[in-house]
């Protein structure tokens, strides 16, 4: 089982970022299958506050742009 959350860095489709908790093993598969939906949500949740934490120290690695 993959819970996954993607974001672009800007207006550009080539940078595109993910951010997955996937299953490895049998029982962590089981686990998160057992999930609620509230508990999927929770997750899912936390997953994306990391990536927009993520997202924004890449952001700062772009170069400036000419407008």
């Amino acid at each position: 089982m993959i819970i996954e959350r993607e974001r672009y860095l800007d207006d550009s489709a080539g940078r595109l970022i993910s951010l997955a908790l996937r299953s490895r093993s049998p029982e962590m598969h089981s686990l998160l299958t057992a999930l609620t939906a509230e508990e999927r949500t929770a997750v899912a949740d936390a997953i994306t506050r990391a990536l927009d934490e993520i997202a924004s120290v890449l952001r700062a690695r772009l170069p400036e742009r000419a407008e």
